[in-house]
Formats: C-alpha cells, sequence, structure tokens
C-alpha cells in the first residue's frame, strides 16, 4: 500500500508540475565547493568570488552565468598575461571537464561582483545562483570574508 501511495504521489506532482527537490528536472551533477566571496574594500563597489566546481558526469559541462540578489550583477572573469601583464577580461562561459574540476581563484578564472546591494559583513554569507548552459541551475551559498592584507 506504501508503495502504490508513493508512486501515486509522484505521478501527481509530476502532471502538476509541482517537483521536489529529490524529483527535480535536471540532476545535480555539478557540485560546488569552498564558495567564497570577498568583501570589497572600504570605498570600493566591486568585488570578487571563488569556488571549486566539481563535475563528475561523461560530458562536460559550461557555467554561463552566475546571479545573486546581493549585488546590481556578476560576471564571469579571467586573468590573462599580455605583452607581460597581467590583464582581467570577462568570459561568455567556464569550462567544467568530464570527470574534472575547475577552480575559480586570484590570478586566474573568478567571478566579479558589482555594486553590492546589502552591506556586506565578513562571517555571514550570501545566495549566488550558478546557471549552466544545459539549462539547469544550482543555489549555493557563499561564504563572505575580508580580502587579505598587504
Amino acid at each position: 500500500m506504501n508503495t502504490f501511495r508513493l508512486i501515486t504521489f509522484s505521478l501527481l506532482f509530476t502532471l502538476l508540475g509541482l517537483q521536489t527537490p529529490a524529483m527535480a528536472v535536471f540532476p545535480a551533477t555539478i557540485s560546488a565547493e569552498d564558495v567564497m566571496v570577498r568583501v570589497p574594500m572600504p570605498g570600493r563597489t566591486v568585488t570578487a568570488g571563488y569556488l571549486t566546481l566539481k563535475n563528475p558526469t561523461d560530458q562536460p559541462q559550461q557555467l554561463t552565468a552566475v546571479a545573486s540578489d546581493a549585488f546590481e550583477r556578476v560576471e564571469l572573469h579571467t586573468h590573462t598575461h599580455v605583452d607581460g601583464m597581467m590583464r582581467m577580461h570577462e568570459v561568455d562561459q567556464i569550462e567544467i571537464p568530464a570527470h574534472g574540476e575547475v577552480a575559480l581563484q586570484p590570478g586566474g578564472l573568478h567571478l566579479m561582483l558589482f555594486n553590492p546591494l546589502i552591506e556586506l559583513v565578513a562571517d555571514q554569507s550570501l545566495d549566488l545562483t550558478l546557471h549552466f548552459a544545459d539549462g539547469h541551475s544550482m543555489l549555493v551559498q557563499a561564504q563572505l570574508s575580508m580580502p587579505p592584507r598587504r
């Protein structure tokens, strides 16, 4: 009887489009670790975010956008060496190789977060929504930290 109820409710939820997290349309194939956003330096309205994305699947995945209610906008960026100078520029997507990982870290791929819409306090957290080329999205929590002292 319990199996019949489970199947009936699952079918009903699916037909009505009411899905629980365990019944998500896109399986959570990518994982995010060490998600961190730096608190902007005083007087600044731009900061950086870092994380590691792991892909256990047989297909490469692409991170295409990141959004947050805490910022006006978020962009995907990288650093490149041009004529002996490090330059930062926006990228359209970040590839996560099949059975691999990609680290967004200082001096390489990273998030640029513009114009905070809330007060950012170290040791608190905020939500980031990661959007992927296959259409799925993933909500992660980023820990806020102070920028390193130089």
